[in-house]
């Protein structure tokens, strides 16, 4: 039988617990959030409560590393932590490892990209940013590289699906600068598929960028994706915003088909 165990069964975890479960997939995940723990056990997936504020807390690592396989998908969060984000995957990857875990897919993050006033084209060889968010996310995946000979990393674009509607995100708001930046997201069920494309085809030592292929402009899409929910549509000024366009060819290449590669047509915009 096919096994994987998710680090993190939040808004990405549990979709992806539930598709694979539904594939008669063995599914192992965590969460502190009791609710969540819940959920997981009624969907039929074996479920610990893990924290790793400080140190390593999982009343039942036999049960979370029950595969070979993790799935790490635990972000940095808003709040301030008692360790820092990378000493936080640090504690994980060394109870997996401890557990016979030995294969790792790392989600990351398309912050890790230098933005520019002329909107550069970034792809997994381009320069990388020196603010705070994107160093946080570059030490994490430094510390996986460093635990695990057999690792893959995702860096998804912003995460759209489900309730995650991008109309919300800017409504009603005005003068907004950046109207000719360009749209980098991508839908969870595409993340969910380039994860089960990863995990039957490994790519080891690999990062992907995950980002739907055709895009536009804040200026053209968010109006549109506010009004699609009836809320107000945000405006913008003529003020200049840095910005990048995700490059997610390299992916393609591998095999992968996006099932939404518009941001204009993709659910629950296009509904």
């Amino acid at each position: 039988m096919k096994q994987l165990s998710i680090a993190g069964c939040g808004w990405l975890g549990l979709a992806l617990a539930q598709h694979l479960t539904a594939k008669s997939w063995q599914i192992s995940g965590c969460s502190r959030n009791l609710e969540t723990l819940t959920t997981l056990k009624q969907h039929g997936i074996a479920a610990t409560y893990m924290d790793l504020d400080g140190e390593f807390r999982c009343p039942e690592p036999s049960t979370l590393f029950a595969s070979e396989w993790l799935f790490i998908n635990v972000p940095p969060g808003r709040h301030q932590q008692d360790n820092a984000y990378a000493d936080r995957v640090a504690l994980l990857a060394q109870a997996a490892k401890s557990h016979g875990v030995n294969k790792v897919i790392f989600v990351s993050s398309t912050a890790v990209y230098q933005d520019g006033a002329d909107y550069p084209n970034v792809n997994e060889q381009s320069a990388l940013a020196s603010d705070v968010r994107a160093a946080t996310m570059l030490e994490a995946e430094a510390v996986i590289k460093q635990h695990f000979e057999q690792w893959m990393i995702l860096r998804p674009a912003g995460l759209v699906g489900g309730e995650r509607h991008p109309g919300r995100f800017l409504a009603g708001k005005v003068g907004l600068a950046g109207a000719g930046a360009p749209i980098n997201l991508v839908h969870r069920d595409d993340v969910i598929a380039a994860v089960e494309m990863l995990l039957e085809q490994p790519q080891w030592g690999e990062i992907f960028n995950l980002s739907a292929p055709k895009t536009c402009n804040r200026g053209e899409f968010y109006p549109q994706a506010a009004q699609a929910l009836g809320l107000t549509a945000p405006s913008f000024s003529d003020e200049l915003q840095n910005g990048k366009k995700v490059d997610s060819s390299k992916i393609c290449r591998a095999g992968f088909e996006f099932c939404y590669p518009n941001v204009m047509t993709m659910p629950p915009l296009a509904n």
